[in-house]
């Protein structure tokens, strides 16, 4: 008796799993690739910096049927920065430039954290207009954490890059 209940638990899992898994899958996946500059280069002590970002986002995928395979996303602004802090969390609307020529706009938010000699960024937040207005975008993006030995002298760590996800959701 049992082994009955125990087959028929497991007959119910393995036929739920699969069907709430495949709701979870977003509306478009793609590969996050980034480019980030710095001027002056990061040191080991805070200074003013101007950072300038390229996000490119490629090889995307819809379960939904989304005809968009591309995208990005690019900026800059100034903040104080230093090898030795991740940054701020902080807020920013974004735009999403598409392969199709449109853009999605996102009221965002960012959040970093140091993992396993890596950082990792997360951008998240609704998209206000444009394709997949009403859904979440999320973005995480990973990086080498920064060589300190480049931060002793001068230029300092003058670019990184990132390799990461993004998803609408």
């Amino acid at each position: 008796m049992k082994i009955a209940n125990f087959i028929k638990i497991f007959t119910l899992l393995f036929v739920a799993l699969p069907f709430n898994n495949a709701l979870a899958v977003g509306e478009l996946t793609c590969t996050a690739s980034a480019d980030i500059s710095y001027s002056p280069g990061l040191r080991l002590f805070s200074q003013q910096t101007d950072i300038s970002f390229d996000v490119d986002y490629s090889g995307c995928t819809s379960l939904t049927g989304s005809t968009i395979t591309g995208g990005s996303r690019s900026g800059s602004f100034t903040g104080s920065r230093s090898c030795l802090a991740l940054p701020p969390s902080g807020s920013a609307t974004i735009e999403i430039y598409w392969d199709n020529g449109q853009t999605s706009v996102v009221d965002a938010t960012t959040q970093s954290t140091d993992t396993a000699g890596q950082t990792v960024h997360l951008l998240t937040g609704p998209i206000i207009s444009g394709p997949f207005a009403g859904l979440t975008f999320s973005e995480q993006l990973v990086q080498a954490s920064l060589d300190l030995l480049s931060c002793l002298v001068a230029p300092g760590v003058e670019s990184q890059t990132g390799i990461g996800v993004m998803e609408i959701l």
